[in-house]
């Protein structure tokens, strides 16, 4: 095995370890989740605290999202499934 292809297996791997295993349909609700528990920090942030914090909960929505979509993208691209198994 040359230097290149266990580069591309290590990135597969860390790929796969990053999904978990999980469907499209579990990252959508994983995301969901999150950006409602963001929300929530937000306007509890505003109304308590009174602080806006829309400038980071925008990278932080940026963020959630590139985690949840990205990788199995990625995977589905490269393998034509989202996770590892079958």
């Amino acid at each position: 095995m040359n230097n290149r292809n266990k580069q591309e297996s290590a990135i597969f791997r860390k790929l796969v370890q990053i999904n978990a295993g999980r469907s499209f349909l579990a990252n959508l609700g994983g995301f969901v989740c999150v950006v409602i528990m963001l929300g929530l920090a937000n306007v509890f942030c505003h109304n308590v605290l009174h602080t806006d914090l829309l400038f980071a909960l925008r990278l932080l929505i940026v963020a959630v999202a590139l985690y949840f979509f990205v990788p199995p993208l990625v995977l589905w691209l490269w393998t034509g499934r989202t996770s590892d198994t079958q």
